[in-house]
């Protein structure tokens, strides 16, 4: 979902990446990692009439060498060994040395048990057709709707389009290019991470619909690293550098354009398609991963959420779409001791003349404060990739993950209760366990500042237990609140969030979603 370098960032964006949020087993809880698996190659299909929509939050991998000839997968490597984790290795993120283990905090991988099932082909390529089908085989059998796969952008990035590969790169039809350099693109910015995305469409369209999954974008806006290259763009160490051309700068103008052309994509290339994933009124869905990144940066220029939002929305009643639903999916701090944790609202830089140099985020608000701000910014919804605390409640366990959870959803839906127009959808998380990365949280000393925070495991009946939770709070709430429940995570398995099926846990977290969910 998108990660950054302190507990601040990791709950602004990891996923990581950045960002996100995740979950993980040990092996004394899961048995061996060559525990055989019994589940239901060809499960019950579902049929009968559902009470709840259930969807996933789905991350990519990627590549981390800078060899295209030589994948290093930046999940496997680090469940592997901690030789090419970039992660631990990142110096960003843990400070000038990485990752450090020692004594106190030693290695404790690999983390073999977190290894996917052989019918997915084990460490599996994430570009592999044969992988996709499957996965979209077990979401679609154990009962899980839709699934929504966590999009990023890279807004800084200039790129051209008379030459390949970049002339296969997305670019609005039409737009402007400059043919004295190369058909160098007028508007920055390209998609990110989204081999798998790519496969699982196309292996999607394949089958028949009524065995398809729907599908949403989860905007993850840029890492601050990323924010830093985008106010980077036209500085003279850039220019001196060849990287830009004299005249190309972060202007607000060049931002909305930017903005402009993120849409312009979702609707060329996804809403279009019928797996695409819309509200009843067929309208498409976008959820919007920590809207505090994307309301900071575009407050440096004075554009405020509500401005972003209704852009979008009129492009996309213009082509006919009717609008677009925004969901928000937040989370943070809620104690005045940790208001230098809380999400902010804007970034201001230490130079304004020179803003690639640096600067802060301010004016930062408790989650309790920010959340009733929503409505007024154009959301319909609100929902959460992983809450990690509830005031003094901290999760240390999967006990107190379900009481952290259980006390978000009583405070969010008593918000909302009273209006049909504005919807919470009911989250649930199977656990966090950060260690493939390094710990929670990072530090720059290289050290995790909370290791205890990643104990939270579950298994499949205090999972199960939390489902049947979500449910009855859902059919509560049902009249004004909607019928949506939103599961962390398919896939974060480095932050060991991961219902997919493994060698660890086998088919256990669909089976109690199955259970829990389709009526037979």
């Amino acid at each position: 979902m998108k990660i950054q370098l302190t507990f601040s960032a990791l709950l602004l964006a990891f996923v990581m990446v950045w960002g996100s949020s995740s979950d993980n087993f040990f092996k004394r809880l899961f048995g061996s990692a060559n525990r055989t698996t019994n589940f239901q190659e060809n499960p019950v299909p579902v049929q009968a009439q559902k009470e709840n929509q259930v969807g996933v939050f789905f991350m990519p991998s990627w590549n981390l060498s800078p060899d295209p000839n030589v994948d290093i997968d930046s999940f496997w490597s680090c469940l592997i060994n901690n030789d090419n984790c970039g992660h631990t290795h990142n110096t960003g993120m843990w400070g000038p040395k990485g990752r450090i283990f020692n004594a106190q905090y030693p290695y404790e991988g690999p983390f073999l048990e977190r290894k996917p099932i052989k019918e997915l082909g084990g460490f599996y390529k994430r570009n592999d057709p044969r992988v996709a089908r499957k996965q979209l085989e077990y979401m679609k059998s154990y009962g899980i709707d839709f699934f929504a796969y966590d999009w990023f952008f890279g807004r800084h990035y200039y790129y051209h389009l008379n030459f390949g590969p970049q002339s296969n790169i997305y670019y609005p039809k039409n737009w402007r290019t400059d043919p004295t350099k190369s058909g160098r693109v007028a508007v920055p910015g390209v998609e990110e991470w989204i081999e798998q995305l790519d496969v699982l469409l196309a292996e999607n369209a394949k089958l028949p619909e009524s065995k398809q999954m729907k599908w949403a974008i989860n905007w993850c806006d840029d890492s601050h690293e990323k924010w830093m290259l985008w106010l980077d763009v036209g500085s003279p160490a850039s220019i001196s550098a060849g990287r830009n051309y004299r005249g190309e700068a972060p202007t607000k103008q060049l931002f909305l354009q930017v903005h402009d052309k993120i849409t312009q994509l979702w609707m060329d290339k996804y809403f279009k398609r019928k797996d695409y994933l819309r509200d009843p009124d067929g309208r498409p869905i976008v959820y919007l991963y920590f809207p505090q990144d994307l309301e900071s940066r575009a407050a440096y220029y004075g554009i405020t959420m509500k401005e972003l939002l209704t852009r979008s929305q009129n492009m996309a009643k213009s082509a006919g779409y009717g609008g677009i639903k925004f969901i928000a999916v937040t989370a943070g701090p809620m104690m005045q001791h940790e208001m230098l944790y809380a999400l902010p609202t804007r970034w201001r830089p230490t130079n304004p003349r020179e803003p690639w140099r640096g600067g802060e985020y301010t004016d930062k608000l408790l989650l309790q404060d920010y959340n009733p701000r929503l409505k007024a910014m154009g959301f319909e919804g609100n929902t959460t990739y992983v809450y990690h605390m509830f005031e003094k409640q901290h999760n240390r366990s999967y006990a107190d993950m379900r009481e952290t959870y259980r006390l978000h959803w009583e405070k969010w839906s008593e918000l909302y209760k009273d209006d049909p127009n504005f919807e919470y959808q009911v989250p649930v998380a199977m656990g966090w366990d950060m260690r493939p990365m390094g710990g929670t949280w990072p530090q720059p000393t290289g050290f995790p500042s909370e290791p205890d925070k990643d104990r939270v495991h579950s298994t499949k009946a205090t999972f199960k237990a939390k489902l049947l939770d979500a449910q009855k709070h859902s059919a509560k709430y049902r009249a004004t609140n909607g019928n949506t429940i939103m599961i962390c995570c398919w896939n974060e398995y480095l932050e060991g969030n991961y219902i997919e099926p493994t060698e660890g846990h086998g088919f256990d977290y669909l089976e109690a979603i199955q259970e829990v969910f389709v009526k037979k």
